[in-house]
């Protein structure tokens, strides 16, 4: 609601919010259809005040102090009508966002310093330039921003209607709601949680699709013939943004759009096109003599499309068809079926709707302050380094005058002294003693002092066969038993261990569990906003929302007990079943195990929702606490 019925200076009239959410107006109702006697930009207004929930007399005052204005103005709107408090509460909400929204758009204004003050008159042309630049940039980041995102109806009413889920717990939290939560105020709360929804909704919404192939998707349907007898018909569904990538795609459909509608009407020309032979050629068909011809696009057969005018003369050692003709000695062996396009049309054609598609496409999604250009990876890359000059050489020059000392003592054959002593030892010798030291080694090795043998008699054991049991055999029977118990409990554990399992709930019992558990976290959710906020004015709605936090245990309660009529209903079930089986049969014996594992009842409820009921509790005991205290310091 932005209008309401109020009195302003002892004169009846309306209050109103302009649509684009900048002025506040207010009309007097004598004489009829005269213009606002008060307008009020939103943007001034630096204060809202409302008479408590109690106070029988219904007002708003409105604080207003304009740029430049010497000291504040007041503004009493006092409402008039049955529904004056709710009337009262919308409007105020109305401003509250439009303040909110206003406040997020504006920029931080930086500390000026005098001498930039007194230059402030006279804005340089630079300056002028790049506010220019960034206004689009921050009219489009706005719509993302949460001041924005929370008044937008529109937007949250897609986002309901795409989501079911959330649909269902946005209304049933709705029905719930106490009486002195207006809808206004619910709404802004339970979508302040989901801003990340909204946002996500409105960039997906803003997203457009891009441009396809779209002759193949075109296709004729087939309708059957409404009486016996006659032949089916063939019907044609084209749609507007489809004849606009058509004519985008291949011009001369265009062409001859233009150069034959009129005479002929639309419905006509497209139906002739789409069974011509110009759409086969259009789409890499091969045109036979079976094709009937149309004169009105068959002599758009011959049509050439010419390329962009912005290609110039290309250099023939990069032009490979120019080398192809210029080439004198055309010898061998004729080229593949894919290089000869006369042969396979429907390459080119391919090839010249991807580059069309591709040229409208963006080339990277790179930063959007990076310089334009080619990179410096990228052109060291295609750079041609065998065409440099060399570059001088540019390394100093060490001259070291010890080199003997520091080149580790070599002699004057090059070698080094310990490099000679190793050369006048025998290599037969050195392996001797090598094996003789590592025997000395083995006796003491650990393996021997635990008492562990060589594996020459596990590997002996690993080579020989394996022995299979035989198939029907006890043995067999007993692994595949063992096989089959561990799959069976291995698939029963990881279903316990599921979260969303519904730990034997039936699916109408879960569901309503669901949905109360959704409606009950939106309600502690609003009381933590509200309780932890301080606003003594809306008490009354905080012990409103106490008294709905009481209904949630008590609607839980209600779900446990269904949930253990259900479970006494199917042992009663299986209990009969049982009672006309034959004790020693294998089916009693299972329908027995499936008594004793019985899932479900008030106990998997109880369960399911500890965590949200100790949330309860300990929200009620807060709060009766801090009253309690407000109590007794009122009293003392």
């Amino acid at each position: 609601m932005s209008s309401a019925p109020t009195a302003y200076k002892k004169r009846n009239g309306t209050l109103s919010v302009s649509a684009d959410r900048t002025s506040l107006f207010w009309t007097p109702s004598e004489p009829p259809s005269s213009p606002p006697s008060l307008t009020i930009a939103i943007k001034d207004i630096i204060n809202l005040q409302q008479t408590p929930a109690g106070n029988p007399k219904v007002a708003l005052k409105v604080v207003v102090q304009p740029a430049g204005a010497a000291g504040p103005e007041n503004h009493v709107f006092s409402f008039t009508s049955a529904a004056a408090r709710s009337e009262q509460e919308a409007i105020t909400d109305i401003l509250r966002n439009a303040i909110a929204a206003i406040k997020a758009a504006e920029p931080t204004k930086p500390a000026t310093t005098p001498a930039t003050a007194q230059d402030a008159s006279a804005p340089s042309a630079a300056m002028a330039m790049a506010q220019a630049v960034s206004s689009t940039a921050k009219t489009h980041e706005s719509w993302y921003d949460d001041a924005h995102l929370i008044i937008d109806i529109e937007l949250q009413r897609s986002l309901l209607e795409a989501n079911p889920a959330l649909r269902q717990r946005f209304n049933e939290s709705l029905r719930d709601r106490p009486e002195t939560i207006t809808i206004t105020q619910f709404s802004t709360q339970f979508w302040s949680t989901r801003l990340h929804l909204l946002r996500a909704h409105a960039i997906e919404k803003a997203q457009n699709q891009g441009d396809y192939n779209v002759l193949p998707e075109i296709k004729f349907t087939r309708v059957a013939a409404e009486k016996e007898g006659e032949a089916d018909s063939l019907t044609l569904r084209l749609a507007g943004p489809q004849i606009k990538l058509i004519f985008k795609q291949y011009p001369i459909v265009r062409q001859a759009y233009n150069e034959n509608v009129p005479p002929t009407d639309s419905n006509t020309f497209w139906s002739r096109f789409f069974m011509s032979r110009l759409l086969k050629k259009l789409k890499g068909e091969k045109i036979t003599d079976a094709d009937p011809p149309d004169p009105m696009f068959d002599k758009y057969l011959s049509y050439q499309e010419k390329g962009p005018s912005n290609i110039g003369h290309v250099p023939h050692f990069i032009d490979l068809e120019g080398n192809e003709q210029n080439h004198s000695q055309r010898q061998g062996n004729r080229p593949d079926e894919t290089m000869r396009p006369e042969k396979v049309p429907i390459l080119r054609i391919l090839n010249n709707l991807s580059e069309k598609m591709m040229a409208q496409v963006a080339p990277t999604d790179g930063e959007a302050h990076a310089p334009i250009g080619m990179s410096e990876d990228t052109f060291n890359e295609l750079r041609l380094r065998d065409l440099q000059t060399e570059a001088g050489d540019n390394r100093v020059v060490l001259n070291i005058k010890d080199q003997q000392r520091l080149l580790g003592g070599k002699q004057q054959n090059g070698l080094s002294a310990e490099a000679q002593l190793y050369t006048k030892q025998s290599p037969e010798k050195v392996l001797e003693l090598l094996h003789t030291e590592m025997a000395s080694a083995d006796s003491n090795s650990l393996s021997k002092v635990v008492g562990i043998q060589s594996d020459s008699e596990d590997s002996d054991d690993e080579s020989r066969p394996s022995k299979k049991a035989r198939i029907g055999s006890k043995a067999a029977l007993r692994q595949s038993s063992r096989e089959m118990m561990a799959s069976i409990s291995r698939r029963r554990l990881a279903a316990s261990a599921d979260v969303s399992s519904r730990r034997g709930l039936s699916e109408s019992t879960f569901d309503a569990l669901s949905l109360t558990h959704n409606t009950t976290v939106e309600f502690l959710h609003y009381f933590w906003t509200l309780f932890l906020s301080g606003d003594g004015s809306r008490s009354n709605e905080v012990a409103k929302l106490v008294e709905t936090l009481d209904r949630s245990v008590d609607r839980i309660k209600m779900v446990a007990e269904q949930a253990e009529k259900e479970k006494l209903q199917e042992a009663e079930n299986l209990q009969k079943q049982i009672s006309t089986l034959n004790p020693r049969s294998t089916k009693r014996r299972r329908i027995e195990i499936e008594l004793e594992r019985l899932g479900g009842g008030k106990q998997a409820v109880e369960e399911m929702v500890q965590p949200t009921i100790r949330a309860l509790a300990e929200a009620t005991a807060q709060y009766r606490k801090a009253f309690e205290e407000q109590s007794a310091q009122a009293v003392g």
